[in-house]
């Protein structure tokens, strides 16, 4: 996959022309997937590289492929929170002015932080008392509804991201 040979030879600093020179292949079914190998393709073989285009190359590489991969592999509902936290404290490398832009992007996406998502999350926790714990609040969330008939409004929680710590 022309993605992940790229960003490896890119992070080990010995990419060969070969890469520089191959076309990445038609649209892919995502097409960030298609953009991201043809930003990194355009980096590889521009002999000098403009600030944003490094900015962005460096953001596919430390960010975006990683959590693309991970989320291939593990793309159960169960790894939604560490897909999330994981692009979170990926890019927190970025200057103030970038991880505004990024945070924006995770809060006005923040359908993971839906009290019923995270209740689907907790149900496929590895800990036992976790998922006894989500299971116990939905049977009581389905007996204190008032009308069962009635459908439920998705709210879009704001989220603060600026308070949040990555300890390495």
């Amino acid at each position: 996959m022309y993605l992940l040979e790229i960003s490896q030879a890119l992070r080990l600093g010995n990419c060969v022309d070969e890469l520089a020179r191959r076309i990445p292949g038609a649209l892919s079914h995502s097409r960030w997937l298609t953009t991201a190998n043809r930003v990194l393709r355009l980096y590889v073989s521009s002999p000098t590289s403009f600030l944003k285009l490094k900015q962005i190359a460096e953001f596919v590489i430390r960010v975006y492929t990683p959590n693309w991969f991970n989320i291939k592999s593990k793309h159960s509902l169960k790894y939604c929170a560490k897909h999330v936290w994981n692009t979170i404290s990926r890019s927190r490398y970025l200057s103030q002015d970038l991880k505004d832009v990024v945070d924006g992007v995770i809060c006005r996406n923040s359908f993971f932080a839906h009290p019923e998502n995270i209740l689907l999350c907790m149900l496929k926790y590895e800990r036992v008392y976790i998922r006894e714990l989500a299971a116990r609040r939905i049977i009581k969330s389905r007996e204190s509804s008032s009308n069962a008939k009635s459908v439920r409004v998705f709210l879009h929680h704001n989220l603060i991201l600026k308070q949040l710590t990555i300890r390495k």
